[in-house]
Parts: structure tokens; C-alpha cells; sequence
């Protein structure tokens, strides 16, 4: 009988550390790589990860002051510090502009990074590093840090080279 109990509760640990390694597995993690903080606005860059590979970008824009957000663009960055934009609600990776944010309240835009990395892929327009920009009705814009890709298609930020 205790042979029965010991065998009973071993298997009764494995069975709960296989159920909990695959909860953690699946489950639906967020991660924080940008965050720009502005008079008007504070703008995050967050990374959604599902089963371990990337899924989604978000844009998530807090208003510390009420303002209209107009547009949200791709800002291209070559090598030369040239700069090219895309409208991401042209392409239809983000829709519900423009948007009237208000004091204390946020606004997150969801980018499908298939559709994201599949503009940058086949884009007629050469990068190296690309940031979101946010335009409001004023024309006033609000650009994040600027982010990269590294050789696994991974969204990072780019180390500047300066210090001190």
C-alpha cells in the first residue's frame, strides 16, 4: 500500500509539472523594448510573444495630455541617415486613425509581425534601423527609439556605439 501512495504521488508530480511547463509554454508574453517619454505623450514599444516566437509589435501611446493622433508611420533610417516613411494605415497594419486620446487614458495599436516583417522584406526602400513615428492633428510628431532587426528577423534595439 505505501509502494501504491509513493508511486501514486510521484506520478501525480510529473503529471502537474508537465501541465505547468506547457501552461508557461503557451501562454502569451508581452516584453518592453522601447519606451519614449514626451510632454504630451508617453510612447511604448512592446514585443508579443506566442509559443516562443514572435507574433506581434505593439504600439501602446499613453496621453498625459488630450490630443487627436493622426497618423502612425514606419520611419526607414539608411545608412546614410536618410529618411523614408511608411503609413501603416495605408498598408492596412493598423486601422481605427485618427484617434482622440485623452488625458490619463492609452491607445495600443496591434501590428502583425508577419505583415511587418513582410513590408520591410519586399519594401523597394533600403534601412538599417527603423522607428515608429506618431503624428498628431497639430503636425507635432513623437518618434520611438530606434529599433533594428537582428539575422533572426528578431526586433531589438540597436546598440548606439557612444559612450561617455
Amino acid at each position: 500500500m505505501e509502494t501504491f501512495l509513493a508511486l501514486f504521488f510521484i506520478a501525480f508530480l510529473i503529471v502537474g509539472a508537465v501541465m505547468t511547463y506547457r501552461h508557461k509554454k503557451i501562454a502569451v508574453k508581452q516584453f518592453l523594448i522601447s519606451e519614449n517619454i514626451y510632454p504630451q505623450l508617453v510612447i511604448g514599444i512592446y514585443v508579443e510573444k506566442t509559443k516562443g516566437k514572435l507574433s506581434a509589435v505593439k504600439v501602446q501611446i499613453k496621453g498625459i495630455e488630450s490630443l487627436i493622433l493622426e497618423k502612425l508611420q514606419l520611419e526607414l533610417i539608411t545608412r546614410k541617415r536618410e529618411f523614408n516613411y511608411y503609413d501603416l494605415s495605408d498598408k492596412n497594419l493598423v486601422d481605427s486613425l485618427p484617434h482622440k486620446l485623452n488625458e490619463k487614458h492609452s491607445k495600443e495599436f496591434s501590428i502583425n509581425y508577419s505583415g511587418l516583417k513582410s513590408l520591410l522584406e519586399q519594401g523597394e526602400l533600403p534601412f538599417r534601423t527603423f522607428r515608429f513615428v506618431v503624428t498628431d492633428t497639430n503636425g507635432k510628431t513623437y518618434k520611438s527609439h530606434e529599433l533594428g532587426l537582428d539575422k533572426k528577423w528578431q526586433i531589438m534595439r540597436p546598440d548606439s556605439g557612444h559612450y561617455n
